[in-house]
C-alpha cells in the first residue's frame, strides 16, 4: 500500500514540474469549441477577434505567426465568415513568403470551400500572376527548399484559371500558355489540342491568330519524328495553308510558308529513302513510284534534281 502511495506522490510531482517548467502544457475547457485545448493553441472567443488578432501579425509583416494565427479560424471556426477571409490571407501569406505555388493552392481553397465568396475575380488574377511568374522561370519554394516549378505544376495553375473563370480577360491568355507549356516537354499532340481549344473556346481573342498557327506548327513537328507520319504532314500542310489564306498580313505567314516548304522536303525525303532501297534490292519499278512520287506530288521539294537522275538511270533498267 505505502509503495503505491509513494508511486502516486511521485507521478503527481512529476507532472506539477513538468506544468511548472513548460507552462504552456495544460489544457482547458473551451464552449466556443467544446473541446479539451492547450491554451497555447486556442484561438479568441470569437471568430472576428481571431481574424482581427491574424491580421495585427499580417500588417507588420509577420507571415509565418499571421499563418498560424489564420490557420486557427480555418481549424476552429470553419464556417464562419472570417473562415473565407482567413483562407484568402493564407495565400497572401505565402505571396509575401516567396512560395507561389503554395500561395496559388490557398486561393484555390477559397474558391472550391468557400465558392460564394466576393474575392474570386482577384483571385483569379492573382493565381494568373503566379502562373505567369512561374511560366517565366521565377522560383517557388517547398520544405523551405527553392526550386523552378516544373510545367506540369505550370499547367495545373492555368487550367484553374480557365475552370475559375472560363470567361475572364485571362482566360485565352491561360490556355494558350497551356499549349505553349506542352510544346516545352515535347507533349506535341496535348500542345495542339490545348492550342485548338483556343480557336474552339476564344475565337475571337488576340491569342486566336498564334493558336492557328501553333496547331499547324504541333502537327508539323510531330510529323517529322522518328516514324515518319504521313497524315500528320498532310494534316500539318493544310493548316499551314489555311492559316496563309486567313491571315495574309500576319508576320507568321512567311514563317508557315517556311514550315510548310520544310514539311514538303521531309516527305520527299521519307519518298527519296524509301525508292533508294526499292532499287538496292533490285526492285526497280517500285524505286520508280517513289520517285515519280516526288517529281508529280513534290515539285518544289529539294530532292526533284536527285529524284530525276536516278530515274533517268533506273528506266533503262526496268526496260
Amino acid at each position: 500500500m505505502k509503495n503505491k502511495l509513494r508511486l502516486i506522490l511521485i507521478i503527481v510531482a512529476l507532472l506539477l514540474l513538468y506544468n511548472t517548467t513548460a507552462g504552456c502544457c495544460y489544457w482547458i475547457w473551451t464552449p466556443q469549441t467544446k473541446k479539451w485545448i492547450n491554451p497555447k493553441y486556442a484561438p479568441k472567443d470569437t471568430p472576428k477577434e481571431q481574424l482581427l488578432y491574424s491580421m495585427d501579425f499580417f500588417y507588420a509583416k509577420e507571415y509565418k505567426k499571421a499563418l498560424v494565427e489564420f490557420n486557427k479560424i480555418i481549424k476552429f471556426y470553419k464556417r464562419s465568415e472570417a473562415a473565407s477571409e482567413a483562407q484568402y490571407y493564407i495565400g497572401r501569406c505565402y505571396e509575401e513568403l516567396n512560395n507561389p505555388y503554395h500561395a496559388y493552392e490557398g486561393y484555390q481553397k477559397v474558391i472550391d470551400d468557400y465558392p460564394f465568396t466576393q474575392r474570386t475575380d482577384e483571385i483569379v488574377k492573382r493565381q494568373f500572376d503566379i502562373a505567369d511568374k512561374l511560366y517565366n522561370g521565377e522560383n517557388t519554394k517547398f520544405l523551405g527548399i527553392s526550386f523552378k516549378a516544373i510545367p506540369e505544376q505550370i499547367i495545373d495553375i492555368y487550367k484553374k484559371v480557365v475552370s475559375n473563370a472560363p470567361y475572364s480577360e485571362y482566360a485565352p491568355i491561360a490556355q494558350f500558355r497551356i499549349g505553349e507549356l506542352y510544346k516545352r516537354i515535347d507533349f506535341y499532340q496535348e500542345a495542339r489540342d490545348a492550342f485548338q481549344k483556343v480557336l474552339d473556346d476564344y475565337p475571337d481573342s488576340d491569342m486566336a491568330t498564334d493558336a492557328k498557327f501553333q496547331v499547324a506548327m504541333c502537327a508539323a513537328i510531330a510529323s517529322g519524328g522518328s516514324d515518319y507520319d504521313q497524315s500528320l504532314a498532310e494534316k500539318a500542310m493544310d493548316e499551314f495553308d489555311e492559316f496563309a489564306k486567313q491571315n495574309p498580313d500576319s508576320e507568321l505567314v512567311k514563317k508557315a510558308l517556311k514550315e510548310k516548304k520544310d514539311i514538303i522536303d521531309k516527305r520527299a525525303d521519307y519518298y527519296l529513302k524509301t525508292a533508294r532501297f526499292y532499287e538496292r534490292i533490285g526492285k526497280y519499278k517500285a524505286a520508280s513510284i517513289y520517285y515519280h512520287k516526288i517529281l508529280n506530288e513534290l515539285p518544289s521539294a529539294a530532292t526533284v534534281g536527285v529524284a530525276k537522275q536516278r530515274l533517268k538511270i533506273i528506266e533503262k533498267r526496268i526496260k
